[in-house]
């Protein structure tokens, strides 16, 4: 009898289902895509894909594929649930990838314009690219520590680093993992070394961010990534790192005998994170980094040429 309630259970829940799928219309949107470089203008031949979310009772479908025009345009036209996905590759660019939702309920008004913009690929460059995130142990807490980027290592005593491109400090107070401040502090060797924020959202948009060159001016000495909490101020996790956080810095600075700057430069992709309190007495951090050896402003990463060689999976980067 059991089976048979429970047969009968499933068919009707079934029946209301699909009836229901069935009497809803869904909407239909039509998107134009333009696809634009840098400045503004039209890039044909570009290869356009849209993926339009479609309703749970139909076919996952592959979205719509075709080249743009002369006026950099693509249109297709799918019913969906109000998420689309549109992107373009093309040979001397860089990918890429948006996404549109329309909240539950709003009328889709057709046509549906948007834009791709992609970035040209002018002169990629090795570096020394590194993604840590296995996380790098700070070694001794309360004590300024060297860490040289060329070589991924502490500087002596605590590794065998020779240049202090990076210098951090730890400073933490651990009670429990309801209670705890804990702050790193980074400064560097060379008077005009430094370290400046770049705001840009990783998850849409170019796969190439952050400027092509890195900027003369507007260095700071010194940064501070720090994380907190304490019960006793109802006061939730609170940290100084933000997911659009992104770095330009130099490193091994020197005045010429042109009076000019020449320095090393590099980009951190990505928030520096702090954390792994509870495990030790120090604490650990995380960043994803690429520097330019090269003693030029140049910021472009060509992933084929790696200057750090063999990479574990989790260690190797590419373009962002």
């Amino acid at each position: 009898m059991t089976i048979f309630r429970n047969v009968a259970v499933f068919t009707c829940v079934y029946l209301l289902l699909t009836g229901c799928a069935i009497g809803f219309n869904w909407p239909t949107a039509k998107v134009d895509v333009v696809v634009v470089d840098e400045e503004g203008m039209p890039v044909e031949g570009a290869n356009v894909v849209i993926g339009f979310s479609p309703p749970e009772t139909e076919v996952r479908n592959e979205g719509a594929r075709g080249l743009s025009d002369i006026n950099g345009l693509f249109s297709a036209r799918k019913t969906t649930t109000g998420i689309i996905s549109y992107g373009a590759t093309k040979e001397g660019y860089y990918k890429s990838y948006y996404e549109k939702r329309f909240p539950p309920g709003v009328k889709i008004q057709n046509p549906i314009e948007v834009t791709i913009v992609m970035r040209k690929i002018l002169k990629p460059v090795p570096m020394y690219a590194m993604n840590n995130s296995k996380v790098l142990d700070v070694p001794v807490a309360d004590e300024e520590v060297g860490f040289d980027l060329i070589h991924y290592d502490w500087v002596s005593p605590y590794g065998n680093g020779d240049t202090a491109d990076l210098i951090l400090k730890l400073k933490r107070e651990y009670i429990d993992r309801r209670n705890y401040d804990a702050s790193v502090t980074i400064t560097f060797s060379d008077k005009y070394d430094g370290i400046q924020l770049f705001k840009e959202e990783q998850l849409y948009g170019s796969d190439f961010i952050l400027p092509r060159e890195a900027p003369q001016e507007g260095y700071k000495g010194k940064l501070v990534i720090s994380k907190s909490r304490s019960e006793a101020k109802k006061q939730g996790s609170l940290r100084s790192f933000k997911q659009d956080d992104n770095y330009i810095f130099r490193v091994r600075s020197k005045i010429d005998e042109s009076g000019n700057i020449k320095a090393m430069y590099g980009k951190i992709i990505g928030p520096i994170k702090l954390g792994n309190l509870s495990f030790r007495d120090t604490a650990s951090i995380s960043f994803k980094y690429y520097l330019n050896a090269d003693y030029t402003k140049n910021l472009e990463f060509d992933p084929e040429q790696n200057l750090f060689g063999s990479l574990t999976p989790l260690e190797q980067v590419g373009i962002k």
